[in-house]
């Protein structure tokens, strides 16, 4: 791809029009014009002016590929990587760019990192490809939410987990449960016994008992006889505790009172994004 062609292609990806570009750079805006339609070029010395202004590099204005060499990243690393990667990925197909924040590229995505730490919303939904919610600590995305009776997740049994959920002996347990886990191990589900369930959430032996069943019957917890010791051993299994955890976050999500505005966006490789008001109000 051309200079010229280059040029257009970022400057459209930044959402800025010809003539605001030419204010940038101090020329007309025929001039940029000409230079996206390949009838003129822009002088050589006004280029690193012309990548500053839409956040890009010299590479980026040649139309340079750089081979990207292979980065070795620890499992315990491998969730905010993909989290980073996936911000990153959003960000390069929006228009949501501050121009008062700085024009490199670096500058706009350390303020967008920092917008989510704030807990300032940011997603996108596809007419056709799915959704993707992100926050400062949390991403969900749904690749299935225009299939087929999908809307019949209501009327299944995920009705009774979201009943369990809003139990109050049933949170202070999974909430005992789940810190203790965590503090012990990475990955080994922790085992607990009846009277320390009681005595550390401070219930009555019914409470625990109520709060232990319903973790039982959505499979959070298993349970068994310890031969040894003849007592009965609740395991609090990690991996379906995440899928909880991930259902708590999207319910305070949802519970809390911002209101989410949606912009159509046709730059977009998907076809919505959206933001919190304040947000919106900082963009036009």
């Amino acid at each position: 791809m051309s200079i010229g062609k280059n040029i257009a292609k970022y400057r459209k990806a930044l959402g800025i029009t010809q003539e605001e570009l030419g204010v940038k750079l101090g020329v007309t805006n025929q001039a940029v014009s000409k230079w996206e339609s390949e009838v003129s070029m822009p002088d050589i010395m006004l280029l690193p002016e012309i990548a500053k202004a839409l956040g890009i590099t010299l590479d980026d204005i040649y139309g340079i590929v750089k081979e990207e060499t292979a980065t070795p990243v620890s499992a315990d690393e491998f969730p905010d990587f993909c989290y980073k990667k996936l911000v990153e990925l959003f960000y390069q197909n929006t228009k949501m760019r501050f121009t008062h924040i700085g024009n490199t590229e670096e500058e706009q995505l350390a303020y967008e990192f920092q917008k989510l730490s704030e807990g300032c919303r940011l997603g996108c939904i596809s007419n056709t490809k799915g959704a993707i919610v992100t926050t400062g600590d949390f991403c969900f995305i749904d690749n299935n939410y225009k299939a087929a009776d999908s809307e019949n997740i209501i009327k299944s049994t995920a009705g009774s987990i979201l009943s369990c959920l809003s139990v109050e002996s049933f949170q202070k347990v999974f909430s005992y449960q789940y810190k203790i886990a965590f503090e012990n191990s990475k990955a080994s589900n922790r085992e607990f016994t009846f009277d320390e369930i009681m005595n550390g959430c401070n219930l009555t032996e019914e409470d625990a008992f109520v709060a232990l069943g319903l973790l039982q019957n959505i499979g959070i917890n298993e349970s068994y006889i310890d031969r040894s010791t003849k007592t009965k051993k609740y395991v609090f299994l990690i991996s379906k505790a995440l899928y909880a955890h991930a259902i708590y976050t999207l319910a305070e999500l949802l519970s809390e009172d911002e209101v989410w505005t949606i912009v159509r966006d046709t730059s977009m490789i998907s076809d919505y994004a959206f933001n919190s008001d304040e947000e919106i109000g900082k963009m036009n």
